[in-house]
């Protein structure tokens, strides 16, 4: 979750001269753009190892260190220089940073990385979607108390680090350019931010996308209970359409059986958390009373009372009988229960594995 406060500066018209000339010179905002710094030395190549499938994949590229340096010293405030609405100027603010041209070299060439991966895993354009997806989601997320403006995406990929707006503005603007319909999800009120795609299933709210989270290792489609603070998402976003693509995700009746299936096993691994939690006083009480009459018995027994110790002997083999079948019970509902939740760690551990996670789901529920 973001830490930041939009840094906005209005200007009104007036103050540049007499009535309508202000608004003739200026356009109703002005946002931050890049301003290559020519000669800016090379840093550190970014090398990304994160996992895909069955397997992991390695993307490198080299991004214009000029651009990057502009990008660093950027103005990043919104001049606006007409009384705009807030969902108006929020959209000219963040798409600056998604969409400035000097960064197209660098999306074209990570772009070219993601698709060497797609070419020769012969992907679909569902799992290349999930393939960008879950490389953004894999860069560190942190915040920068220092910086309270968001990143243009070429720093965040040089940086290698960036919080919900600075992930979710990279993510969007590659999945634009791919052909995808993609979106902001911009939450002010819980000062969040998350990317969509079109889906004719999996949609947020009242939206036509499902909904990525990138703060984190998610499943497209599947939003988050809550955030890392605890925030729970209850406000309908603010959608910014990024690009001009029609593209859609279709694999959104795997996702709501991933969905199911993590709902039914954390309900499983809860009911019969309680169960067990019962069956253990009840063992406890067994194995309380089995020693009283043990302990009874062998009185007898050394006191030679043996008739009257032999009286106890089928009542006591019952009570065994009963204990042991307890314990069998019990250990089942131990092992359906670790079962359970191996599974729902599995499942929720995999998000970069859809196909595999589907058929773990489909196969819990039909078993």
């Amino acid at each position: 979750m973001w830490r930041r406060i939009l840094t906005v500066l209005t200007l009104i018209a007036a103050i540049l001269g007499a009535g309508c000339l202000g608004g003739l010179l200026h356009p109703a905002a002005v946002p931050p753009a890049i301003v290559p710094v020519e000669g800016a030395a090379p840093g550190e190549v970014p090398v990304y190892t994160f996992p895909f499938g069955d397997g992991e994949e390695t993307i490198r590229i080299e991004p214009d260190p000029a651009v990057y340096a502009g990008a660093k010293e950027a103005d990043r405030q919104l001049y606006l220089f007409d009384n705009l609405t807030r969902d108006e100027w929020i959209p000219i603010y963040y798409l600056a940073f998604a969409s400035d041209s000097h960064q197209e070299p660098f999306y074209t060439d990570l772009l070219a990385a993601l698709r060497e991966i797609r070419d020769r895993e012969e992907l679909d354009d569902d799992r290349y979607l999930e393939l960008i997806a879950t490389f953004v989601q894999s860069i560190p997320y942190r915040t920068d108390a220092s910086m309270t403006e968001p990143k243009f995406p070429i720093e965040t990929y040089v940086d290698t680090e960036g919080d919900c707006d600075d992930k979710s503005l990279l993510l969007a603007g590659l999945l634009a350019r791919e052909g995808y319909g993609a979106a902001l999800l911009y939450f002010g009120e819980e000062q969040h931010m998350a990317v969509g795609v079109k889906s004719a299933g999996c949609r947020y709210h009242n939206t036509s996308y499902a909904y990525i989270e990138t703060t984190n290792r998610s499943y497209v489609g599947i939003p988050p209970a809550a955030l890392g603070d605890g925030t729970h998402l209850s406000s309908n976003p603010l959608v910014i359409p990024v690009g001009d693509g029609d593209g859609s995700y279709t694999a959104s009746s795997e996702i709501e059986t991933i969905e199911r299936a993590l709902s039914a096993s954390r309900d499983r691994v809860e009911e019969l958390e309680e169960e067990l939690v019962v069956r253990t006083r009840e063992l406890e009480a067994d194995r309380e009373a089995l020693a009283a009459l043990d302990a009874k018995m062998a009185g007898l027994f050394r006191s030679g009372e043996i008739q009257e110790y032999n009286r106890f002997v089928p009542e006591y083999n019952r009570m065994i009988g009963d204990y042991n079948k307890a314990v069998e019970v019990y250990n089942f509902m131990l092992d359906e229960a670790e079962a359970a939740a191996d599974l729902h760690n599995h499942i929720v551990g995999h998000a970069h594995d859809r196909p595999g996670s589907y058929l773990l789901a489909h196969e819990y529920l039909s078993g």
